[in-house]
C-alpha cells in the first residue's frame, strides 16, 4: 500500500494529466417524451399490432433505455431530458408521476428539466415525482417562498455539477415563465430565464466549471435567445417546441426546421451549440463533443437518432411495462364509439381554426349540462355555449378499418380528468374571452385558442387586437326550436368550461366580475365525451363555419392550416 505522502503525490499528478488533455465526452438528450413509455407509430398515436415487427413504430422508453447503455458503455457519456416527460398516454392518466419516475430512474439521466406539464397534477403531483427520483431536477428561474413543500425538496436544484475526465461541468435549468398561464394555480412564481440563467451560470463558474450547458423547457426560439444573451452558456439543450433538428438527408418523415446542431453565435462571435430531439421518444439526440481544458469547444459531431426496430428494447424496462400493462390493455379493448371520419385534434390545426374534432367535444360539454336538467326546466337547457381550450385537445383519433374508439383513446385526448363548470356571464364579458381567443391563434403554442359550441363567429384579423370580432351570434337557450341569435352585450350567457378555463388558464376570465356564478357538472370532460360517443354510437363530425377567420389574403397560419386539413384527409384516405 502507498504512503500517504506518495498517493496525494500520485493523486495531483493525475490531476495535472487530466487538466493537460482535451476532454472528450458524447452528449445524448431527449425532451417532451410525453409518457410514450411504448413505441408510437409512424403517424402518430398507438402502434398497433404487426406494425413495429416491420417498422412501422419508434422509440418507447425501452429504446431510449437500450441507446443510453450502450453509448454508456462505449465512453464517457453525459444524458438529459428537456422536460414534459409527464402525460400525453393513458399510461400517465392511470399511473401519474410515480410511474414516470420508476422508469426514469431506470434511464439514469444526468439532470432533467422540468417542462410545464410536470405541474399538470398540482404541486402535490410534482412533489411526488421529486420524492422518488434519483437525479437532479433542474430549474433557477424558480422563487418558490410561497410553495415550501418544493422548496424542501433535494432533487430540485437551480443547476448542478457533473465531473468528467477530471472536468467540471455545470448544467443549468430553465422554465417558460408564461407556465404559470399554462396549469392549474399554485404560487410558484416563474421568473425571466436569461438574467437567472447568467446569475447561476457566475456561481458554477466560481465553483469551477469550466463547461456549461443550459438545459430548459422554452421552447425553440427562446432557446436560440438564450445562446446569444448568456455568455458563460456553451451548448443548449431544449424542449417544449417539439424542434426536429437534423443535418442531411433525415432519416424518419419529420421535415427539419434547422441544422443539427443549430449554431448561434454570440456577440463576441464565439459558437454556442443548440439542441433538440423531436418529442415522442423517437429520436435521441446525439452529439460527440471535444473541449481544451480552458472549457472551449474544440469539434463537434452528431445528429438524432432514429428509434427504430433495429433498436431493442431493455428487458427491465419492458418488464416493468409488462407488469403494469393489464389496465391499459382493457381500456383499448373498451370501445365507447364509432367514427366514421378522421377526428382532427392536432394542436397546428386548431390553434388556427375550427377544428372538427374540437366541435364534437365543445357539443359534448353542453350534451353534459343537458342531461343534468331533468324535470321540470323552462327551457331547453340554460347553458347552450361549450368552449375547450386547444390546449386541452392533446390528440386526433384515426378512425382505422373499424373507425372504433376506444377509452384509451378518449383518455390520449383528453388525459387531464377535468371537471366541468356551468358560468353565468354577460355578453360583453364573453365577447371579451372570444376576443382574447381570437389573439391566441397562431401563437407559439396556441393552447389558448379556443373551439366552440353554439356559437358562430367571424374573426377579423384585419383590424386592430381587442376589435377583430365582427359578427357573433349565439344559439339560444329560451326558446323551444334552438336557433342564433345576435349576442346582446348585457344579457347573460350559460356557458360550460373546464376547471382550467375557470380559474383563469392561458388567460382566459370566465368568472363574471359584477355577478359571479358558477356551478360544478356532475361530469368530468373525459366522462363527457364518452357519454356523448356512447350514445350517438356512429359520429361523422364536419368543420361547420362555426369560426371564420376573415383576411385580406390567405396568411401563412391559413395555408399552414389548408395544408394540414390536406394532409389529415390523405392520412385517412390511405389507412
Amino acid at each position: 500500500m502507498l504512503r500517504p505522502a506518495v498517493q496525494w503525490i500520485v493523486a495531483v499528478l493525475l490531476i495535472l494529466l487530466g487538466r493537460g488533455c482535451a476532454i472528450k465526452f458524447t452528449l445524448l438528450h431527449t425532451n417532451d417524451m410525453h409518457s410514450w413509455f411504448d413505441p408510437q407509430s409512424e403517424i402518430g398515436g398507438k402502434c398497433l399490432a404487426g406494425d413495429d415487427e416491420e417498422g412501422h413504430c419508434f422509440g418507447g422508453f425501452g429504446r431510449v433505455a437500450t441507446a443510453v447503455s450502450e453509448a454508456r458503455k462505449g465512453g464517457t457519456v453525459i444524458y438529459l431530458n428537456g422536460g414534459d416527460t409527464f402525460q400525453g398516454t393513458p399510461w400517465y392518466t392511470v399511473y401519474k408521476g410515480k410511474m414516470v419516475a420508476q422508469l426514469m430512474n431506470m434511464l439514469a439521466p444526468d439532470a432533467m428539466a422540468l417542462g410545464n406539464h410536470e405541474f399538470d397534477d398540482g404541486v402535490e403531483g410534482l412533489v411526488s415525482f421529486l420524492e422518488l427520483v434519483k437525479f437532479p431536477v433542474v430549474a433557477c428561474n424558480l422563487d418558490l417562498q410561497r410553495v415550501p413543500k418544493l422548496q424542501a425538496s433535494k432533487q430540485l436544484v437551480r443547476s448542478t455539477i457533473i465531473t468528467k475526465q477530471f472536468t467540471k461541468i455545470g448544467v443549468v435549468g430553465y422554465i417558460r415563465p408564461d407556465t404559470k398561464d399554462r396549469v392549474q394555480p399554485n404560487d410558484v412564481v416563474f421568473g425571466d430565464e436569461i438574467p437567472a440563467i447568467n446569475a447561476e451560470t457566475t456561481k458554477l463558474l466560481d465553483q469551477g466549471a469550466t463547461i456549461i450547458i443550459a438545459l430548459g423547457h422554452a421552447g425553440f426560439e427562446r432557446d436560440k435567445e438564450i445562446a446569444r444573451d448568456c455568455p458563460d452558456v456553451d451548448i443548449v439543450v431544449g424542449g417544449q417546441s417539439h424542434t426536429f433538428l437534423y443535418t442531411g438527408k433525415p432519416p424518419g418523415k419529420e421535415l427539419p426546421e434547422e441544422p443539427y446542431p443549430t449554431i448561434v453565435f454570440k456577440p463576441d462571435g464565439i459558437k454556442v451549440l443548440v439542441l433538440q430531439a423531436y418529442a415522442f421518444t423517437k429520436y435521441l439526440g446525439w452529439i460527440d463533443l471535444e473541449f481544451d481544458n480552458g472549457g472551449n469547444m474544440l469539434s463537434f459531431r452528431g445528429n438524432p437518432m432514429l428509434l427504430d426496430n433495429s433498436v431493442h428494447p431493455r428487458r427491465d424496462v419492458q418488464e416493468l411495462l409488462d407488469r403494469k400493462r393489464k389496465v391499459i390493455d382493457d381500456m383499448e379493448r373498451h370501445v365507447v364509439g364509432t367514427t366514421m371520419v378522421y377526428l382532427n385534434g392536432d394542436r397546428a390545426s386548431c390553434s388556427l381554426g375550427e377544428c372538427n374534432f374540437g366541435n364534437f367535444i365543445a357539443d359534448s360539454l353542453v350534451y353534459a349540462r343537458v342531461l343534468e336538467q331533468t324535470g321540470p326546466r323552462k327551457s331547453w337547457t340554460d347553458a347552450a355555449i361549450g368552449l375547450i381550450n386547444s390546449g386541452g385537445i392533446r390528440a386526433s383519433i384515426n378512425p382505422g378499418p373499424t373507425g372504433a374508439i376506444t377509452e384509451a383513446d378518449v383518455m390520449t385526448v383528453l388525459p387531464f380528468d377535468s371537471d366541468l363548470y356551468y358560468t353565468r356571464i354577460s355578453g360583453n364579458h364573453l365577447m371579451k374571452a372570444l376576443e382574447h381567443s381570437a389573439d391566441q391563434r397562431d401563437t407559439e403554442s396556441g393552447a389558448g385558442y379556443l373551439q366552440v359550441s353554439g356559437l358562430h363567429l367571424k374573426f377579423n384579423y384585419n383590424r386592430t387586437k381587442g376589435q377583430r370580432i365582427s359578427s357573433i351570434r349565439a344559439r339560444c337557450t329560451n326558446c323551444q326550436i334552438p336557433f342564433y341569435e345576435a349576442v346582446d352585450r348585457e344579457k347573460y350567457y350559460g356557458v360550460i368550461v373546464s376547471s382550467f378555463l375557470l380559474s383563469g388558464g392561458d388567460g382566459h376570465n370566465f368568472v363574471d366580475p359584477d355577478r359571479p356564478e358558477f356551478a360544478k357538472l356532475l361530469m368530468n370532460d373525459r366522462e363527457a365525451l364518452i357519454r356523448y360517443l356512447q350514445e350517438h354510437k356512429i359520429v361523422y363530425p364536419e368543420r361547420e363555419e362555426r369560426i371564420i377567420s376573415l383576411e385580406r389574403k390567405a396568411s401563412c397560419s391559413s395555408r399552414i392550416l389548408a395544408r394540414l386539413s390536406l394532409l389529415s384527409i390523405l392520412l385517412y384516405a390511405h389507412v
